[in-house]
């Protein structure tokens, strides 16, 4: 069968409606021989008769009724949805689907789309944390707008924009039990009892191969854990030590809490890069999404 053109299915409500030829073609602004053709080719292609006249009026025969219901649904969804892609523009409204690494998520990313999301009623946000490969396949298969994720070499086919450079810390309890001060060595750090935020914590080892330009040969472990809060939880409480992201750390209930050696000995731990695809950034929806993710650069990097 031929494929049914949409203008065939408007003629064909128009005249359901108008119940004439003439009065139709005047809604559609086209000629009455436009609406008796096109007509006559869609009864062509069905195999059908679709109107019939009764009295002074032309009306559907039964088969044309029940096009004439489908159509009118069609048109109706298809103008709703049109009017919504472009609305799309102007509205804040829609779907914002945000993706990252769960220690972002749950340190900070969370609490941030919660926010967006109350002063924003009409919008629907959903954040997907989890590892950075499934992230990526997620993206690339459009199932997510926008991802935040350390910055390296793999490729990703989308728009990228350098969000913050990530420092890390070296915290430990409020009364400096072990005797922690800028002279510390190596050595010495790694045998104090050390809280881990898993058994190969690379931001623990990147954390001394930067200061240090080696990591330890031995670590004193006494607790490990996959949660920064639970970390500085076990600092506080006295367990030990641990190396913490600084955008945690300034954004903790723990932050007074607990101490450190200052911004001095901080050190480069990474990058953070915000990526998106490129087709929806005129989207209103995801540019101001975009611009208040960027606005959180100063405050997770402690700056006022």
């Amino acid at each position: 069968m031929n494929m049914i053109e949409t203008s065939q299915l408007q003629t064909l409500v128009a005249v359901s409606n108008a119940r004439s030829f003439s009065k139709a073609a005047e809604d559609l602004n086209v000629t009455q021989s436009a609406i008796s053709q096109s007509i006559k080719n869609l009864e062509t292609k069905l195999d059908l008769k679709l109107f019939k006249r009764s009295g002074k009026n032309i009306v559907p025969t039964p088969e044309g009724e029940k096009l004439y219901e489908l159509a009118s649904h069609f048109l109706e969804e298809m103008r709703e949805t049109l009017s919504d892609l472009q609305s799309d523009k102007i509205e804040m409204r829609g779907k914002v689907r945000i993706g990252t690494l769960t220690g972002i998520g749950k340190t900070w990313l969370a609490k941030e789309i919660l926010d967006w999301a109350k002063e924003n009623p009409d919008l629907i946000l959903s954040l997907k944390m989890g590892n950075e490969s499934d992230l990526i396949q997620r993206f690339e298969n459009n199932l997510i707008d926008i991802l935040i994720l350390p910055e390296d070499d793999r490729i990703i086919h989308g728009e990228r924009i350098p969000f913050l450079d990530e420092k890390a810390t070296l915290v430990y309890p409020k009364d400096n039990p072990f005797g922690i001060t800028a002279q510390s060595t190596l050595e010495e750090l790694s045998k104090i009892p050390t809280i881990l935020f898993e058994n190969e914590d690379h931001l623990y080892y990147k954390y001394f191969r930067n200061r240090f330009k080696k990591i330890p040969t031995k670590v004193n472990v006494r607790f490990v854990v996959n949660s920064h809060g639970h970390m500085l939880q076990a600092v506080q409480d006295g367990l030990g030590i641990a190396v913490i992201p600084d955008h945690v750390l300034n954004r903790s209930y723990f932050k007074d809490k607990i101490g450190h050696l200052g911004e001095s000995f901080d050190v480069f731990s990474g990058r953070l890069s915000i990526v998106y695809h490129k087709e929806a950034e005129d989207l209103k929806r995801i540019k101001l999404t975009l611009d208040r993710l960027l606005s959180q650069t100063q405050a997770l990097s402690g700056k006022k």
